[in-house]
């Protein structure tokens, strides 16, 4: 089955160069692709770095270095160098900012530190009940708040309306009705404010429900998901993932908590760069949810790599 798909691959590579106008680095990178599906990790694959969002707070050497890494969790128990940087590399790399890793930032400004594992998951659950509690009590005070402002507002503009039809406020009716807006101005003020509190805490909420959300797929926790109280970005909670197409071959990083994670999650799609699947063992780099702890090559990591690169 692998002989077919990568004859399938060659196929296609052939079909792409025929068709159209190609750039000469087009061709290049298509050749270079060639040659590696013909003769698997025969040589390095060479990577550049793409775009990398500054709110990760990662400067471009610190990114080699975590790549860097990664690369050796493969390339020791290979025993050769399958990975080589290079500013003008055919496989890109980028730290794309969204979501994910803004939930997983809330989560920080907390005070908590989330780890891939059941204590972390109940601390964390612990924080939500409060934080929603929070939310209901909240909740219902503005509420409360902003009938009362509109009853008063209703009340005052009825007021003024009548005054008018009367041919106008006297002095004494003109001031008390400029005491009345300005403190109905006020309260708009407070309640603005107190709406912009509140909608700290719903967006921390959802962040919260996101992270817990994922913590229970990755433990697999037989839950119900937790849902969003407020209008926020969901879908699949994904830290990184790789793609080829026409256009080249592309690794996008979009959440970690820690650099420990970051090499992981880098190690995981480097591994889908040299053409590894899947696995089924939770422990392995390659394991479907990319959620383990440890930074290590299972047997079953190293075996498809050896697999792959015909490495006996």
């Amino acid at each position: 089955m692998r002989l077919w798909r990568n004859i399938l691959d060659i196929i296609l590579l052939v079909a792409l160069i025929g068709v159209g106008y190609c750039y000469r680095d087009d061709l290049g990178r298509l050749t270079r692709e060639l040659m590696n599906l013909a003769q698997p990790c025969a040589e390095p694959i060479t990577y550049s770095l793409g775009e990398i969002d500054p709110r990760f707070n990662l400067t471009k050497d610190e990114a080699l270095a975590e790549i860097e890494q990664a690369e050796k969790i493969w390339e020791v128990p290979a025993g050769k160098q399958l990975f080589e940087y290079s500013p003008t590399g055919d496989l890109k790399i980028n730290f794309i900012y969204d979501n994910r890793q803004k939930a997983t930032d809330a989560i920080k400004k907390i005070g908590l530190v989330i780890n891939n594992d059941r204590a972390s998951y109940d601390t964390l659950k612990a924080r939500y009940e409060t934080l929603l509690a929070s939310y209901d009590e909240q909740k219902g005070q503005i509420e409360a708040r902003i009938a009362s402002y509109e009853a008063e507002q209703k009340a005052y503009n009825q007021e003024v309306e009548l005054s008018n039809r009367r041919g106008g406020a006297s002095r004494e009716e003109y001031l008390a009705f400029n005491q009345e807006r300005l403190r109905l101005n006020a309260l708009a003020e407070g309640l603005k404010q107190a709406q912009g509190k509140f909608n700290q805490l719903v967006g921390t909420l959802n962040s919260t429900e996101q992270v817990l959300n994922k913590l229970a797929t990755t433990l697999n926790l037989h839950i119900s998901n937790y849902n969003n109280v407020g209008n926020s970005a969901g879908g699949q909670f994904n830290e990184g993932e790789y793609r080829r197409d026409a256009s080249g071959t592309v690794i996008d990083i979009y959440q970690f908590n820690n650099r420990d994670q970051l090499t992981r999650v880098l190690a995981h799609e480097l591994g889908h760069a040299l053409g590894l699947e899947h696995l089924d063992n939770s422990k392995a780099i390659m394991y479907y949810l990319n959620e383990g702890l440890n930074i290590k090559l299972t047997t079953d990591d190293l075996s498809a790599l050896k697999s792959k690169c015909r490495i006996k």
